[in-house]
């Protein structure tokens, strides 16, 4: 059972760093605006030329990028 516990734990730990390097390389491409004095977070969504962006907070947008792949 320890030996369980502790492969759990070390896979939880792996799990964790990457996601941490993955949110890390996220937040370069996350933008601010300041739209009536409120704080808006905005990433431009691919392709770019289209000029598509979707804006919402920092975790959501966070998540969107690591799940679709914005970030490896």
């Amino acid at each position: 059972m320890e030996r369980k516990h502790i492969t759990r734990m070390n896979r939880d730990d792996k799990t964790v760093e990457r996601l941490e390097r993955l949110e890390e390389k996220a937040m370069h491409l996350i933008g601010e605006l300041c739209r009536e004095g409120k704080t808006v977070y905005y990433v431009n969504c691919h392709p770019l030329y289209k000029g598509k962006t979707r804006e919402g907070s920092q975790a959501d947008l966070l998540a969107f990028l690591i799940r679709n792949g914005y970030v490896r």
